[in-house]
């Protein structure tokens, strides 16, 4: 007796199971931050002529509790996310917002002068202004070389 194998039908067999498999899987969801875990806050980096601008998200912060160091080649901005003082000792039914230490090192592209560096804080966003040094150009002289041989 000759046994025939359909492996058009075992593949769709194998596609039906992968395919309920993945629809019962929860999507992952994003952890929330433990005790003792550092706060990364969002950023966006742009360029404008002669700086690089750095804004980070920093809502419910105050300015006081921001440290900002600028070294070459990066950004440190570390500090801290106080708990609001009117819900302390309340039972929470939900709590996604993070509170604590809070730190992100900002890889800066090019160089930057630290002279020309300056911040300014407003309705939670933090904006880094960081100067570019001017570009230092100098003139070469082409010599003529003749090669005899």
């Amino acid at each position: 007796m000759i046994r025939r194998i359909k492996p058009v039908s075992r593949i769709r067999k194998t596609e039906t199971e992968v395919r309920k498999t993945a629809s019962a899987t929860p999507p992952p969801r994003r952890p929330l931050p433990g005790l003792g875990d550092l706060l990364s806050p969002a950023v966006d980096i742009y360029e404008k002529e002669g700086e690089i601008v750095v804004e980070m998200e920093l809502p419910g912060i105050h300015e006081k509790d921001v440290k900002i160091l600028v070294y070459p080649g990066r950004v440190e901005v570390k500090g801290l996310k106080r708990e609001i003082p009117g819900h302390q000792g309340a039972r929470y039914l939900r709590l996604e917002r993070g509170f604590g230490a809070f730190q992100r090192d900002v890889p800066v592209p090019g160089a930057i002068d630290p002279d020309k560096a300056y911040a300014s804080f407003e309705n939670g966003i933090l904006t880094i202004v960081l100067g570019k040094p001017p570009r230092k150009t100098r003139d070469v002289d082409i010599k003529n070389r003749r090669h005899e041989g």
